[in-house]
């Protein structure tokens, strides 16, 4: 009975850290998004950069409470790569003000 218990607690640590982190990003692009210029170019870097970070924390995340993790640094930069290609180019155009 106590294991079940650990596996659950495991599980609800889990899921709240990873709701923490993905707040966190959340926030950390909101705030800086506004201020990036609309060249495609500078926001790829820009969610390329927080990309990585935000994988290698996850990764940890579940190093801690699963025991293991199968994501090692090359599949790290190809999932931000592929995360920020897509929110780059797949992200809606800003609409021009004066046309309704």
């Amino acid at each position: 009975m106590l294991q079940i218990f650990a596996i659950v607690a495991k599980i609800v640590a889990r899921c709240a850290i990873m709701c923490a982190v993905m707040a966190a990003m959340a926030l950390i692009l909101g705030r800086t998004e506004p201020s990036v210029p609309q060249n495609k170019l500078y926001r790829f870097v820009l969610l390329f950069v927080l990309c990585v970070p935000l994988n290698v924390v996850i990764n940890y995340v579940n190093a801690w409470t699963l025991g293991y993790h199968k994501t090692g640094w090359t599949w790290t930069f190809i999932f931000a790569l592929l995360l920020a290609a897509g929110l780059t180019f797949l992200s809606p155009e800003p609409r021009d003000s004066s046309t309704p």
